[in-house]
């Protein structure tokens, strides 16, 4: 699978930028919108980094040289730390967030329900609720979304979904980001750093590198770096505020920056509501009155 970590926002940006007729938002947005947020991380998880030099946009991740034997074997220990992941059936959240880039600012309410691995449904509205801007319907295979404020409607395969936008898209991707798992699983752990509060882990798998921050404390993760081995595509994952729910360690507050082919992307989420193992209902369905793209 060719990796490019604007997978994971694929669908929120799908809304942004498909949408760009919808005024929900008309307060003019600051030229310098991306480098205030790009460094709100701090602000709001104590790092840029996981301990470790670079920037959000800079080159996060090097290439690690051969582990020695005590390398080794702290690889061996946190190995498992890699396949560790939410278990759930069904899935029910709602969560603020905002998207910046180049193009300006968006802000909107997520509503999101998952059966896992089979349907993610997403349906977005803005200013408090009041204006229901977009609906969202994926399984492994399609995408369908409904855009309510010009009654439009598109449908097509998951594979084709790139065609509205530069950016591929991933089921599985898109669902991790949502739950709070590992974007991508997968690859060979090459290094590993015992830091202070934290370890990490370095992971390569074909044209992509990643470096894994997991908490000490609880094994969580608490960051995600990336970047494509030509550099084109790098960035960086945060993931903050675990709360118990369900039995779960949920992250309630996360933050993404990636930059792909030179164009930076920040988006923002904050969870007020997550639920596990609910029932659910995910309705779709195409009015008459909607034209089909």
């Amino acid at each position: 699978m060719k990796f490019n970590i604007a997978w994971v926002s694929v669908v929120l940006i799908a809304i942004t930028s498909i949408l760009t007729s919808c005024q929900t938002n008309k307060q003019p947005v600051r030229k310098n919108v991306w480098f205030e947020k790009k460094y709100a991380i701090k602000e709001r998880f104590g790092a840029n980094t996981v301990d470790t030099p670079g920037g959000v946009s800079g080159t996060v991740v090097t290439t690690p040289k051969e582990p020695n034997a005590q390398k080794r074997l702290l690889i061996n220990m946190l190995a498992p730390l890699l396949q560790n992941e939410i278990a759930y059936t069904t899935f029910s959240g709602k969560a603020k967030m905002e998207y910046a880039s180049k193009d300006g600012k968006k802000e909107f309410t997520a509503f999101i329900r998952i059966r896992k691995d089979s349907t993610i449904w997403v349906n977005v509205t803005a200013a408090a609720g009041m204006i229901s801007v977009a609906r969202i319907y994926i399984t492994p295979d399609s995408l369908f979304l409904l855009y309510h404020l010009q009654k439009e409607a598109y449908k097509m395969a998951v594979a084709d979904a790139g065609k509205l936008l530069p950016i591929p898209v991933s089921f599985s991707l898109v669902q991790n980001l949502f739950m709070g798992n590992l974007l991508q699983k997968g690859g060979t752990p090459k290094d590993a750093t015992d830091f202070g509060g934290t370890w990490t882990v370095d992971v390569e798998d074909g044209d992509m590198q990643q470096q894994i921050g997991f908490n000490k404390t609880d094994s969580t993760i608490r960051t995600v770096q990336m970047r494509s081995k030509d550099n084109a595509v790098q960035g960086m994952m945060q993931y903050g505020t675990y709360e118990n729910t369900n039995g779960r360690k949920f992250s309630t507050e996360r933050v993404l920056n990636i930059t792909n082919a030179g164009e930076q992307h920040y988006l923002e989420m904050s969870f007020n509501k997550a639920e596990f193992d609910m029932p659910i209902e995910v309705p779709f369905s195409i009015p008459k009155n909607y034209q089909l793209k």
